[in-house]
């Protein structure tokens, strides 16, 4: 299986993006025809449903940027974009609750003035009375369910989430494709050469190849990102989760999620890789060293390590997720990160572990991690 899209053509796809979204006026036609590509043409009616949600996204989240930089507009129009290549033709219900996922959680009354916040409800308002009861009540019910509360866990979200996915499976893959823009978004701030390497070359030579010297960039350090290489391996770790919950829960996938499954697993093991060549082309640099650490990711997954949630044991990568992963709130979320980060070795592990975790999934379809579920990430015996 081809996964959907590469780093290079979502790159070209938010820029095309932020090229339309520049027009004055913005051309909705056209970043709705970005959307659907190549699809069958929609009914007048229903393009119209599309373009006044894409308009009052547009007036809704305004020069509101990612934490990276870019438009926040950009995540939700490229969700969709993402949807319309998985499937041959998704629904106008399907690309709206793909548009509208993140109303629950971005577009909320405290982020506006009560004159703005006024103007926008009523905008909307309008927009839901021109389609539908039925279409509008489930709209609703899919956004409610997308929307992750405030305080909540993030397996007991996903739990609650896939738990309704079994009456309504476009949930799981509106999911899927929100994770999928979310992990290669990782890439729009960080050109990193070592991207250019081919990863598993560097593997092979670092454990096979007696004469190897090391990777040697000319480039200097890349400067420092806002993101950094720790949290890019939290939103790894939430990939896992999803897609380990996602098996668990034995839904039956269609092809769409089929599709999109691949190409987050494979999203995820390019930014594992670029990770941990990342380290070692900068900060662990020893052929040696890295090798050892090679083959303990090797060990420790022989022995089934990332077949389950293990308790704290005598591999540094035993209760790894709990110990970095897992939090109660965001201070404590912050000081387990910067531990992270500050041992690079420990990062370039755990990126090869999840090299090895994305890679099971790929490789088998009855993979799943035991002991993540909506009650949490709990050791097995």
């Amino acid at each position: 299986m081809k996964p959907l899209i590469d780093t290079q053509e979502f790159l070209s796809l938010s820029s095309f993006l932020n090229y339309q979204l520049a027009g004055e006026p913005v051309n909705w036609q056209g970043i709705l025809n970005l959307v659907v590509g190549n699809q069958p043409a929609y009914t007048r009616v229903s393009e119209n449903f599309l373009l006044e949600a894409l308009e009052y996204l547009g007036e809704a989240y305004g020069n509101q940027k990612r934490w990276l930089g870019p438009l926040a507009i950009l995540h939700p129009i490229r969700a969709s974009a993402l949807l319309a290549k998985a499937q041959e033709k998704p629904s106008t219900l399907d690309l709206l609750t793909a548009l509208l996922h993140d109303k629950e959680e971005d577009l909320i009354a405290e982020r506006y003035s009560p004159e703005s916040w006024s103007r926008l409800d009523t905008r909307y308002r309008l927009l839901l009375e021109k389609i539908d009861s039925q279409t509008n009540w489930l709209l609703n019910e899919r956004i409610a369910f997308l929307a992750k509360p405030k305080g909540q866990k993030y397996t007991e979200y996903l739990g609650r989430l896939l738990n309704q996915a079994r009456l309504t499976p476009e949930l799981a893959v509106i999911k899927l494709a929100d994770r999928l823009d979310n992990t290669l978004d990782l890439r729009i701030d960080l050109q990193d050469f070592t991207d250019r390497a081919r990863a598993f070359q560097v593997i092979f030579d670092i454990l096979f190849v007696n004469s190897y010297a090391g990777l040697h960039l000319s480039q200097h350090h890349p400067s420092a990102s806002k993101i950094n290489g720790a949290m890019r391996l939290f939103q790894l770790y939430k990939n896992v989760v999803f897609l380990s919950m996602l098996r668990a829960e034995q839904l039956p996938l269609g092809e769409a999620a089929q599709k999109l499954f691949y190409s987050l697993a494979v999203a995820s093991i390019r930014e594992a890789q670029t990770i941990m060549l990342h380290i070692f082309a900068y900060h662990l640099t020893s052929p040696a060293d890295q090798r050892a650490l090679l083959l303990e990711a090797m060990a420790y997954s022989h022995r089934g390590g990332c077949d389950a949630i293990r308790a704290e044991g005598q591999s540094v990568l035993d209760g790894i997720f709990r110990r970095h992963f897992v939090y109660d709130n965001k201070e404590m979320k912050k000081k387990g990160l910067d531990s992270l980060y500050r041992d690079k070795r420990l990062m370039a592990l755990v990126a090869v572990t999840f090299l090895i975790i994305f890679a099971n999934f790929i490789n088998s379809e009855e993979y799943a991690i035991k002991g993540i579920s909506a009650a949490g990430i709990i050791p097995q015996p």
